[in-house]
Parts: C-alpha cells; structure tokens; sequence
C-alpha cells in the first residue's frame, strides 16, 4: 500500500497524458486539473484496488479515464448561452413597433408556454438559428423548426385578440 503511495506521488506526467487522451480536443484544457483531481481520487480509493483484477497502472488509467468521462458528462449537462454579438449590439429592432405593440406582445407572450417563449426568444431576441436553439434545449432541429412555427401563431393569434 505504501509503495503504490509513492507510486502516485510520481506519477503527475502519466496522469496528464491520460486526461489529454480522453479528452475532446476543446475540453483539452482542463487536462491539468482533472490529472490532479485523478490522483487525489485515486489516493482515496486506494484500498479499493485488488491485485487480482488486474495491473495496478491499468486500474489508474481506467480510474482517470472514468473521471475525465464523467467530467465532460456534466459539462455537457450544463446550459450555456453562446455569446452573440447581435444581441449584445441591438438586442430588439423597436423601429416598427411602438409601445402599444410591445405591451401587447409582452401581455401576449404571458399566455404561452415555457416553452414557447423561450423558442421565441431564442430565436427572434436573441437571432439563434434552429441547431443552436436544439443544442441549448436538447430538442432535436427538425422539432425546434416545428416547435418556433406552432409558437409564432399562437402569439400572433394572441396579439390579434389583444
């Protein structure tokens, strides 16, 4: 147990090169941390190794494998929202509309689902195309495209009865 103790301790290198290699290249650099990481839960899972399963260096590959996996797993759970410049230079054209349209349309999109406002304003507001919209909610493209479109009347339904 000591001497696999001291093995861990010289082992930082290998541990990188593992992470480089499970990683997709633009998770790359987090490679560094996650190494660290694998070696403190490594060291804490120590007395789970069995000489009998296997090699004590493959059982690390695995284990740092596995981390690196489940650390991309989570990073691919988590909801981002792509930085457009479109919406950060003019988030609303309001040349056309006047405030009596806007509050019929912001009374309006109260009456719709979660859902349909935010296909709305993913992709009026924030000008995203329908793959962007599908990578953000999980919704595949044909079913945003579908989705937007079913939305759009109902809000233009809803504005004509405002």
């Amino acid at each position: 147990m000591k001497t696999n103790l001291l093995f861990l301790s010289e082992q930082l290198p290998y541990f990188r090169i593992v992470a480089k290699r499970s990683l997709p290249s633009r998770y790359l650099h987090l490679a560094e941390d996650l190494a660290q990481d694998a070696i403190l839960k490594a060291i804490e899972n120590l007395q789970k190794y069995d000489p009998e399963k296997g090699n004590f260096k493959n059982w690390l590959y695995r284990l740092t494998q596995n981390h690196c996996f489940d650390a991309i797993r989570k990073m691919d759970k988590m909801e981002t929202m792509p930085i457009n410049s479109n919406v950060i230079a003019n988030p609303i054209e309001h040349r056309d509309l006047d405030r009596s349209d806007l509050r019929k349309i912001r009374k309006a999109m109260e009456f719709l689902s979660e859902r349909d406002r935010m296909l709305i304003t993913y992709r009026l507001i924030f000008d995203l195309s329908g793959k962007e919209i599908a990578a953000q909610t999980g919704i595949p493209e044909n079913q945003v495209n579908v989705y937007f479109k079913r939305a759009k009347e109902r809000l233009q339904a809803l504005c004509k009865a405002a």
